[in-house]
């Protein structure tokens, strides 16, 4: 359980200290008074990165020098130089380093992205999921990330230069492709049946859902569309193949969703998913992740805010949902926040 978080700096929250309860906690105050602000806080000490900036260092308050926030068992200090914390005792410098400490799932209308949106977003989330089943898949996407940007140097200042340097690059990019191409595309198959399942609940219709992950090429096969695309890829700079331009194919009864769904269907499908999520991490974790549920209950019609209501209950994850006001929630919380306690 999540127990307690302090803060200082942290964005517009002011100094604070908080002990939190178990179940449901109802964080309420009007918008523009750090409900989502204190979400992030959560998820940074939990995963040790926020849901939205890449860089740490915008969230320090504009006139402090550093943000702190610390739990009984981790801290961590953000200033411009960089990152250093503890874990159980033991002084970090990466962030990351508090990746799973405690499972978090985070919920937001911005969700519907993950229908509606580029591919880049469900590239994300299934990345992201893949961290969580198994740590080794952190250090392939990082090697990936690594090895795709030494290409892309390559190609653009140096394919007059060192061609042995190219092939060597080229191979591992293809080696690297291949083990997450099998990574995403084994989750993808184990995401459906669970994406299915509270699709139906939340829509109570018979619709199928299909999330499959198409792109899965040999090594050899992939050398040989890097080989084809050498020219394109000369002439702009950039690897135009492989996991990182990938898309992940998500049907509704056979029609694209991003193309032909709905806004109810799209809001379903991005909660299904995040609920999905959540299901996959409990199995590989042992633990209940963390919910935090960040305004999402306006933009639902009655019913499935009800069955969003059934599903919280049902898996008995500690919760966090930040609301204007606690009467538009269709369940009652444990515990009760106000925005004065940290704004």
């Amino acid at each position: 359980m999540f127990q307690s978080l302090e803060q200082s700096n942290f964005r517009n929250l002011k100094e604070f200290s908080l002990e939190f309860s178990e179940g449901i906690t109802i964080i309420c105050g009007p918008n523009g008074h750090g409900k989502s602000n204190l979400l992030e806080a959560i998820h940074i000490i939990c995963q040790g990165f926020s849901f939205r900036t890449r860089t740490l260092q915008e969230a320090i308050n504009w006139n402090a020098d550093n943000f702190i926030l610390r739990t009984k068992t981790a801290a961590i200090q953000v200033d411009s130089t960089g990152v250093k914390g503890k874990l159980e005792g033991k002084e970090f410098r990466k962030a990351s380093t508090l990746f799973g400490t405690a499972p978090v799932v985070f919920i937001s209308p911005e969700d519907i992205q993950l229908a509606k949106g580029t591919p880049e977003n469900k590239r994300n989330f299934l990345d992201e999921l893949l961290c969580f089943c198994k740590k080794s898949n952190m250090d392939l996407l990082r090697r990936y990330k690594r090895i795709l940007q030494q290409r892309n140097r390559w190609l653009k200042y140096f394919y007059d230069g060192d061609e042995y340097l190219f092939e060597t690059l080229t191979d591992q990019l293809a080696t690297l492709a291949v083990m997450i191409w099998q990574e995403r595309k084994e989750l993808c198959e184990i995401l459906e049946p669970h994406i299915n399942n509270f699709y139906q609940t939340l829509c109570n219709k018979s619709e199928e859902i299909k999330f499959t992950y198409a792109r899965a090429q040999s090594k050899e096969d992939f050398l040989k569309v890097l080989k084809e695309k050498y020219s394109a890829e000369r002439s702009s700079g950039t690897t135009l193949a492989g996991p990182h331009r990938d898309d992940v194919e998500l049907l509704i009864s056979g029609h694209s969703m991003r193309d032909f769904g709905s806004q109810g269907q799209c809001r379903s499908i991005a909660l299904s998913m995040k609920f999905a999520a959540a299901e996959i991490i409990e199995a590989h974790s042992g633990a209940k992740p963390i919910l935090l549920l960040d305004d999402i209950f306006a933009e639902l019609d009655n019913s499935r805010r009800e069955a969003v209501a059934k599903i919280v209950k049902q898996k008995q994850c500690q919760t966090f949902a930040a609301t204007p006001s606690a009467q538009d929630l269709p369940f009652q919380g444990d515990s009760l926040i106000k925005s004065h306690d940290f704004h």
